[in-house]
């Protein structure tokens, strides 16, 4: 028998299949009907016809196992009725062969002849009603399926094969009207047209699968929550929360007050909540009105919501999280919404794992590759100095760009910036090796371009085919005179006191990697006190539109021209200007030096005190440490405010940061910095000052920052290689001995 024909034959069979399918769900007023038939293995049953109305019909199993103890199953393997889920009569340990999200019955009954068991036909009705299934229906229902076995008994005689197709065949059929539209009911579609409610559901799932299909991040994943879940559900308010560690955090929301997210953030999970329980439970728990939860949950949040509906989030049957739907209104969820909330939270589930292990791994990677960077730079008298780093926008985090200030012999200085090609560990590892190789080069005290032909020389012995550039320059503090060399990279910029703007006349020389024996050439750099140097990388400027040079110098030059002086905001907003551009798309380094000067002399002090995590005498010392530096500079009526503004930040740090924290005070012609330091790169913010006492409890940290803003000139937080700087300006009066007055 060809091809064609087997088909032609399958299809009179799943024709009568569909038929009686068809026939027992529009008389009995089924939700969904299946029809089993057996497969090749001889224990499988495999769906061949699924019929009913969406979204019911894509819960269904598509298999079930002869040997387990579901009503299809048992139906087959006694050749008698079974039934589950039913109020009362119900038979013990039966139930669907899938997790179906709302309360259902479901009858099965075998297809078989006196001399063959074919498979089994399925139905279920949603919600569960002990109406169902008197006397005369059952006697039915065994009619139809001995009608169907003997017609297939039939075709198996004719030598048509009774073993199940690779796929099922659906079968819609719309007879049941939603919920009348009402205050709490939602529509869906129009309640009118049969089909459309069905198919207004079955959209919202296709749409939603489009979007998390797309998401990059769990940000990109909460968007496609609110907007395809939360929004077609008429929902005010939702919450997603992931489980770690025995506890439920917050991973995005919309709609709920301050207080009920910090209740929520890090609960545990096993505690007597409503999400809690849902995740614990695996099962949904839908609120109609505020005074169902309470009555359930006592202790219930109160977040100003008059419904909602818990659904877990699991993944192969592990529990992952928890997605929370808010209503500002009672609100009845039918059947059909119940099945279409648990399909979505199926499709959450892999993108939230997904996109948290991506971003897991883009912290990781980010980690590691701040490990390789310098973890503060040097303190050097007469020159101030900052550096940036960001990673590719679409790499994991790993590349081979790297910034390094190195203090030398002889009151000499030495700046570098390099970039090994490539974003991926094999880029960072190389990276490491040749800064820790350039850093003990120049140690040694070798000139910059010896430097460059000896990392050169190593890089080409390495086991490894990747290049690299770099910019090195080494000069006297005392005579601001000095070399610069550079490998394949772009000449660094420098901004003369003036505010003119040029590129170093440098002799651009090989990439590093390219020749074992190139030779490298410098030139004599002199710098004027208020001098800047900008030292980068090709990720800053990279544009097809725009010359990278020219687009560097008139960043520069139009940042000089505004009020940021500091060269923390200089360095914000130099690399927001690539973002802004659209030119950051590799990784970026940014080191910049202002050279100050000669050699300390009036209102050039420096002092550096460090304190280790968990200190409980931190605090104390760092008030001890600004009186006396304060007091010996000659500077007793600054005293005040900065003792409180170093308790504020440092205690911040010591609660937030847990790291070591390094606390710096230095004095300049017309103003203070101080500088507190630690190894947690998130940015503190300040709070606004908070009503409720409520509210209060949870509010000191920003309430801190509050008041160090108004005490300061200028203060701010920028990336310290590997955690953050939180700085303050302080003003001094013309003759050192006054604190600008408080905001």
């Amino acid at each position: 028998m060809n091809k064609r024909t087997v088909e032609h034959e399958n299809l009179r069979r799943d024709t009568a299949l569909a038929a009686t399918v068809r026939e027992v769900i529009e008389k009995l007023r089924a939700n969904t009907g299946l029809a089993y038939l057996l497969a090749d293995d001889n224990r499988t049953l495999r769906a061949v016809i699924i019929g009913g109305a969406p979204p019911a019909i894509f819960t269904m199993p598509e298999q079930v196992d002869v040997h387990d103890p579901y009503a299809s199953a048992t139906a087959f393997r006694t050749g008698e009725l079974a039934k589950a889920g039913f109020p009362a009569p119900n038979v013990s340990g039966l139930r669907l062969a899938s997790h179906v999200p709302f309360p259902y019955s479901v009858v099965s009954v075998p297809i078989c002849t006196e001399r063959s068991s074919f498979g089994v036909l399925t139905f279920i009705w949603i919600p569960p009603s002990p109406s169902f299934l008197q006397q005369q229906e059952v006697t039915y229902l065994l009619h139809k399926a001995r009608d169907l076995g003997n017609t297939l008994q039939g075709m198996a005689d004719q030598n048509i094969s009774m073993r199940c197709s690779t796929k099922p065949s659906l079968l819609p059929i719309y007879h049941r009207k939603p919920l009348a539209p009402g205050p709490a009911s939602f529509n869906w579609g129009l309640p009118d047209l049969a089909g459309s409610t069905e198919v207004s559901f079955m959209y919202q799932v296709h749409k939603l699968a489009a979007e998390l299909g797309e998401a990059a991040s769990v940000g990109d994943v909460i968007t496609a929550a609110q907007s395809r879940i939360a929004a077609p559900f008429g929902a005010t308010a939702i919450l997603v929360s992931m489980l770690k560690e025995g506890r439920l955090w917050v991973v995005g929301h919309s709609g709920y007050s301050t207080v009920a997210l910090r209740r929520l953030h890090g609960s545990a999970a096993d505690s007597h909540h409503p999400d809690a329980d849902a995740l614990h439970k695996r099962t949904p728990l839908f609120f109609e009105d505020r005074s169902t939860l309470v009555q359930a949950y006592p202790t219930a949040v109160e977040d100003d919501l008059e419904a909602s509906a818990c659904l877990p989030i699991v993944l192969s049957g592990r529990p992952v999280g928890v997605c929370v739907l808010g209503f500002d209104r009672p609100r009845k969820f039918s059947p059909e919404e119940r099945a279409v909330s648990m399909m979505m939270m199926h499709l959450l589930g892999p993108a939230l794992e997904r996109a948290s292990l991506d971003e897991s791994a883009r912290s990781l990677a980010e980690s590691l590759q701040k490990k390789l960077l310098p973890r503060i730079l040097a303190e050097v008298p007469g020159m101030a100095t900052t550096a940036r780093y960001v990673p590719a926008p679409s790499t994991a985090g790993m590349g081979g760009d790297w910034y390094d200030m190195i203090p030398l012999d002889g009151g000499r200085i030495a700046l570098v910036v390099g970039d090994v090609e490539g974003h991926n560990i094999e880029s960072s590892v190389v990276m490491g090796q040749l800064r820790s190789a350039v850093r003990a080069y120049a140690t040694e005290g070798h000139p910059p371009s010896t430097v460059l032909a000896r990392a050169n020389h190593l890089l080409t012995e390495l086991d490894t085919d990747l290049l690299a550039t770099c910019c090195f320059i080494s000069f006297d503090m005392g005579s601001g005179v000095g070399e610069a060399a550079l490998a394949g990279h772009p000449a660094p910029l420098i901004r003369t006191p003036d505010g003119s703007v040029s590129a170093l006349e440098v002799p651009a020389n090989l990439p590093l990697g390219t020749e074992a024996n190139a030779t490298y050439v410098g030139r004599e750099v002199a710098l004027m006190p208020g001098t800047l140097l900008m030292l980068y990388t090709d990720g800053l400027v990279q544009s097809r539109a725009r010359d990278s040079t020219l687009t560097a110098r008139s960043s520069l030059a139009s940042a000089a021209g505004s009020s940021e002086a500091s060269l923390e905001r200089l360095a914000d907003r130099l690399v927001d200007e690539a973002a802004l551009h659209e030119t950051h798309g590799d990784d970026v380094a940014l080191l910049l030096a202002r050279y100050e000067g000669p050699a300390l002399g009036p209102r050039r002090h420096i002092s550096r005190i460090s304190f280790q995590r968990h200190d409980l005498h931190a605090v104390k010392a760092a008030r001890q440490f600004v009186r006396d530096s304060l007091h010996t500079w000659g500077l007793d009526a600054m005293v005040d405010s900065l003792e409180l503004m170093t308790s504020e930040i440092v205690t911040n740090a010591l609660i937030h940061a847990d790291s070591d924290v390094d606390l710096r005070l230095r004095e300049y012609p017309d103003h203070l910095r101080l500088e507190v330091r630690d190894a947690d790169p998130t940015p503190p913010v300040p709070a606004s000052i908070m009503v409720s006492e409520e509210e209060n409890e949870y509010a000191e940290h920003g309430r801190g920052l509050i008041i160090v803003e108004s005490l300061t000139s200028d203060w701010g937080n920028s990336p310290s290689g590997r955690g953050k700087t939180v700085w303050i300006d302080v003003e001094t009066s013309p003759d050192s001995s006054a604190c600008r007055s408080p905001r």
